[in-house]
């Protein structure tokens, strides 16, 4: 093959690649928000629930739980006020949130020419969420406590588009929050005895 020849095909990609530098944007996804509304609320026999947002984000720019389309600490909150419910007269329920990390890494791609025609994956993203869930009395003093976390990974594409990456990162919080819920469920009905009506 002709120099020439091996040329040819990276300035037809050059000039599509041009061209689409003049379109405009496409419109991000109209994406609800996440709930917890599809199994009934665990109640408990408690006068009130607390939430306590303990996690922080990082500052690291590899940290991007608050970027669209949905900030992941928001919705372990979410889970917290849809699934929990005070059904009592006393003491309190703390669902504290301790991790609702997202992590943005740029894999390496192979820079060969070979490469240069293959989408290859570019980006991983990790998301981890844990929440602890637990039984105060009036004096303050723990008596019953339940704990889970999750963790999920999910990698994209060279090409990419912002629309695809936020769906790809929906679906990712959708999973890791399914996770969650279904161990909290299980440990809180093991663990609280009758404090769960």
């Amino acid at each position: 093959m002709s120099r020439a020849s091996a040329i040819r095909p990276l300035l037809i990609l050059l000039l599509l690649a041009l061209g689409a530098c003049n379109q405009p944007p496409p419109p991000r996804p109209a994406l609800g928000d996440l709930h917890f509304t599809s199994e009934p609320p665990i109640e408990l026999d408690v006068r009130r629930i607390e939430i306590v947002p303990r996690y922080r984000p990082g500052t690291d720019p590899a940290h991007i739980e608050e970027r669209p389309p949905l900030a992941l600490p928001h919705v372990a909150e979410n889970w917290a006020r849809d699934r929990l419910r005070a059904a009592g007269t006393q003491g309190v329920a703390v669902a504290t949130i301790t991790d609702a990390s997202v992590i943005e890494t740029k894999l390496p791609t192979d820079q060969s020419l070979s490469g240069m025609f293959t989408r290859q994956r570019d980006t991983r993203y990790d998301a981890s969420v844990a929440i602890t869930v637990e039984i105060r009395d009036d004096r303050g003093a723990v008596v019953r406590q339940a704990m889970a976390s999750a963790q999920r990974s999910i990698t994209t594409i060279e090409g990419t588009t912002l629309d695809e990456r936020d769906r790809t990162l929906y679906q990712l919080e959708t999973d890791l929050m399914s996770d969650l819920d279904r161990e909290l469920d299980r440990q809180i009905r093991d663990r609280f005895g009758y404090y769960v009506r």
